[in-house]
């Protein structure tokens, strides 16, 4: 049986899908994700970070609210970011899906951060099993061992950009085929899907694809 742990970081609220808190799993809160997820009446597996987006009174409520489960707190001079503290402990419990809310829509440093965990060298094997999610987007990752992309209801654009090295990526059954031999930065987008499926190959390296749908 899969364990899926979501993630709700510090993000700003209108980026969050209509039914995050419908969703499945267990929760861990990242910074003031953590306070969200107290205000919303979720007890997360965990909150962890610096919580520097907290004023201190919002600090020891959630230290309180936290009291009998797990609450983490580390100095803002540290390896990791407050989300990728918490990837690590959703990994460490054993996750074999991770969704991550709340990720997108504030500081671009924070979001391009969010977006290239899965290169992190401590994170590896995410393809395939993380995701990022708001309410126009879905992100995932591929590599050669995950090299199909289904279609997300209502969703209808489909976008990839390769991360890192790449070698010999193809998209094979989309609206718009690619054949790419070498490493390239750029975002392939507006793609779509003509079934269901996309196939891609992958000999080396992880590709990020978004499935979007437009806002209104």
């Amino acid at each position: 049986m899969r364990m899926r742990i979501n993630i709700l970081a510090g993000g700003p609220k209108d980026n969050w899908p209509d039914n995050l808190f419908q969703e499945p799993g267990q929760w861990i809160g990242a910074d003031r994700g953590g306070f969200y997820l107290m205000q919303e009446g979720f007890e997360p597996l965990l909150s962890v970070g610096d919580f520097d987006s907290l004023n201190s009174a919002e600090k020891k409520e959630l230290e309180s609210y936290q009291a009998d489960r797990d609450f983490r707190v580390y100095p803002p001079k540290k390896d990791y970011t407050d989300t990728e503290l918490a990837v690590s402990y959703a990994l460490d419990q054993g996750a074999d899906e991770i969704m991550l809310y709340g990720a997108t829509g504030g500081r671009l440093d924070h979001e391009l951060s969010n977006l290239s965990i899965p290169l992190h060298e401590d994170f590896p094997g995410l393809p395939g099993h993380f995701w990022i999610v708001d309410c126009q987007n879905t992100v995932g990752y591929l590599d050669p061992e995950h090299e199909v992309v289904k279609r997300l209801p209502g969703h209808h654009y489909l976008g990839f950009m390769p991360l890192g090295i790449v070698d010999n990526f193809k998209i094979i059954d989309a609206e718009y085929p690619l054949t790419l031999r070498e490493t390239s930065g750029r975002m392939y987008s507006s793609n779509e899907f003509v079934n269901e499926l996309v196939h891609v190959s992958i000999d080396r390296g992880i590709v990020l694809y978004t499935q979007s749908v437009d806002r209104g």
